[in-house]
């Protein structure tokens, strides 16, 4: 029998590989890399800080944008509590109550707003 079909010759004997797979090859690759959690500069931190504080005591609606190593994650409501010593905030949105952890939050906006990054 043929080398080729011994084991994993027939794959390792074959090196071409189409441009589009190549291509798709390389973005899932990026997509499988985990990302790093932007930093945040002090005009930022207290631009945040402001919007979550009005959503409590005035109720206005935010849009909160949320890092996750594959992608960004947001949610919509209005800011219940802020429990500043432990980090977290509670986050009233259409589907109910969430505990959201302060460290985690990359960027706060108005609701219906749309947020550039």
């Amino acid at each position: 029998m043929s080398k080729k079909l011994q084991q994993n010759g027939l794959f390792e004997s074959s090196r071409m590989m189409l441009p589009e797979h190549r291509e798709a090859y390389i973005l899932h690759q990026e997509q499988l890399a985990p990302r790093t959690r932007p930093s945040l500069d002090a005009q930022a931190a207290e631009e945040m800080s402001r919007l979550l504080s009005n959503s409590m005591v005035l109720g206005d609606q935010i849009t909160i944008t949320l890092f996750h190593e594959h992608d960004d994650i947001g949610y919509t409501g209005r800011v219940l509590k802020l429990d500043r010593p432990a980090r977290t905030l509670r986050l009233l949105t259409a589907d109910g109550m969430r505990d959201v952890q302060m460290n985690l939050i990359t960027a706060v906006a108005p609701a219906g707003e749309w947020m550039d990054e």
